[in-house]
Parts: C-alpha cells; structure tokens; sequence
C-alpha cells in the first residue's frame, strides 16, 4: 500500500478506537510528537513498539510493518494547510535573524534535525488565552574546515 494510503488506514483504525496519539505515545514510551510523525510515515517506530501500536488500534500485518518501515521524507512541505503555512512563515520572518543569532552564540554551523527533539504543549498566555507553544530543541553541530 502507497504512503499516504498507509497513513490514511492508519488515522481511521486510530480513531474508529477513539485512541489520542498521547495514548499511543504513551504506550510505546516515546514523545507525542515523534509518535505522530511515525503515524504520518515520517519517522519509524522500532518493531516492537510498531507491534505495541498494532495491538493498540487493531492494525493489520501490511500496518504494523508501514509503522517500522524506513520512511522517505520528501513529500513536504504541503503549505495549503494553515498550520503549517504559519510555520513557514515564522521562518520567513524569523529564519536570517535566528540564524545570525545562532552564529553568535554558537558558531559556524547548524542544528540537527536528525540528533534533535522537537515538544509542543498547550500553555496560557497573559490575557488568559490558549496559546501554542513549540520547543525545537537540536544538537550544534559545527562546520569543519579542511
């Protein structure tokens, strides 16, 4: 079955279950986010945990095995979605004066995606309101001369 077919079956099964990805998180042990990219094909879940996801929401075999599978991260960015059309767009405004701030503090070089956590949580703002907040969180890694 092709990835976004996979992706699809998966997210039904989940919620004909009436299952929380913070329930499947918390089942496998592994932060809500991670475990929400491994639902969307984006990251892996170690075979033992995609079989702890299997039982949970009653996957099939062809299922269980997408869960562990190694992914291809090539299918984004999809910015029609608002959500993520506002991350780009934090980037476009913020991305050269983090990256400057970033050399300053840190030196030539880039922060991991791959050595790299990546946590959101609900928190209330300051006039009571229900606010966003994402905490991007990557090993430094320098550039090397040769």
């Amino acid at each position: 079955m092709e990835k976004e077919a996979m992706r699809k079956a998966i997210k039904a099964q989940r919620l004909k279950k009436k299952v929380t990805i913070a329930e499947v998180a918390k089942k496998v042990g592994k932060n809500p986010t991670f475990v929400a990219a491994a639902l969307n094909g984006n990251h892996r879940l170690v075979p033992s945990d995609a079989a702890k996801v299997g039982t949970l929401l009653g996957l099939n075999k062809e299922q269980v095995a997408a869960l562990s599978a190694f992914p291809v991260r090539a299918d984004f960015p999809n910015l029609t979605d608002p959500f993520k059309y506002r991350l780009m767009e934090v980037i476009g405004v913020y991305g050269d004066s983090m990256r400057e701030m970033a050399n300053e503090m840190f030196g030539d070089g880039i922060m991991s995606a791959i050595d790299f956590t990546l946590d959101m949580e609900k928190v209330t703002g300051p006039q009571g309101e229900t606010r966003c907040k994402i905490t991007l969180n990557g090993k430094w890694l320098e550039y090397k001369t040769f």
